[in-house]
């Protein structure tokens, strides 16, 4: 419990950095308030239009108070409109949250589900035939970017066959199941097949390691059947470097699913973070990155909860130290 305690108090240590520096980034964007007065009032805005508008995003207040009022607003999901077209910015980033989420945990769950099983094999039948195919089209895998290997799941599975439906149309999960799988089943492919052969060479390596272990060679003496000899005693250890791995990833996929998004018009939180960038929604932007940034920071918190599990010595090291 300590050892719990002690990495959330780190973590919201964290996230308060993470919120401040986000909260006041308006502050310090070229040409200081101007900027957003002439985004959100109008080129031609009177002097009293452009103070009622700093009055409004409260830039004529101590950064403190600025944090503060930005903080009570995110929490009670008061963040403003959009400069364009005056759409409530909570609104537009609920939109667009369950997109990004649906695709980052179908991909992350099929590349780990292939993955484990392939490179458990491939690490017990090391050199055979099965471990040089796997080995080879995991490398040939994670040589291929996701801008090509998208257009040829398009190519194969919406213009030649006409399986799946190009561009995708985001359907709820529970409205409409078919519909809805139908719309993430090649993003997801496109997104998994490279996270799968990271996964795949870093576990398989692990792996290899561990059963060379003296604890496996007790096991083996002792009559344990291969299944539980690979995945009971041996896969529990070996699952590290994948844990880190797999947080790390999660970094990687708030931005290499902005292609991916773009790509099969599914209008999720990259595609939302790039149209306001370009758009000059800095409001908008704030809330995409502060939302980017804790989905990081409290993943790689449970991250240190699962190293924890797998190593009980590793709750003990830190809590002493």
């Amino acid at each position: 419990m300590r050892y719990v305690i002690r990495r959330l108090a780190q973590t919201m240590f964290v996230v308060v950095v993470v919120t401040f520096i986000t909260a006041v980034a308006l502050r310090f964007l070229p040409g200081g308030n101007d900027v957003i007065v002439g985004l959100k009032a109008g080129p031609g805005a009177t002097p009293e239009q452009a103070n009622a508008v700093i009055k409004e995003l409260g830039l004529d207040k101590s950064i403190p108070s600025q944090y503060f009022t930005w903080v009570k607003n995110f929490i009670s999901g008061d963040w403003g409109l959009t400069f364009h077209t005056n759409e409530r910015v909570a609104d537009a980033v609920k939109r667009a949250v369950p997109v990004s989420a649906y695709l980052m945990v179908y991909a992350q769950v099929f590349a780990l589900a292939l993955a484990v099983p392939t490179a458990v094999w491939s690490a017990y039948k090391q050199n055979s035939r099965f471990d040089r195919l796997a080995t080879t089209s995991a490398f040939g895998m994670l040589s291929v970017p996701n801008f090509i290997v998208a257009p040829v799941l398009v190519l194969l599975f919406s213009v030649q066959r006409k399986w799946i439906p190009f561009p995708s149309t985001y359907r709820s999960l529970w409205d409409s199941p078919v519909e809805h799988f139908k719309a993430f089943i090649l993003p997801t492919f496109t997104i998994a097949i490279p996270l799968y052969a990271g996964y795949m060479r870093v576990l398989r390596a692990d792996m290899i390691n561990t059963l060379q272990s003296d604890f496996i060679t007790t096991a083996r003496a002792k009559g344990v059947g291969t299944p539980a000899l690979l995945f009971k005693h041996a896969l529990r250890p070996s699952l590290f470097s994948i844990v880190t791995s797999a947080a790390v990833q999660i970094g990687a996929l708030m931005g290499g699913v902005v292609i991916v998004e773009g790509f099969f018009s599914l209008n999720g939180m990259g595609m939302l973070t790039v149209e306001s960038i370009f758009a000059h929604e800095y409001p908008t932007v704030q809330y995409c990155v502060v939302i980017l940034a804790l989905i990081y920071v409290f993943t790689n918190f449970f991250v240190d909860l699962a190293y924890a599990w797998i190593d009980p010595r590793v709750r003990a090291s830190r809590t002493l130290g």
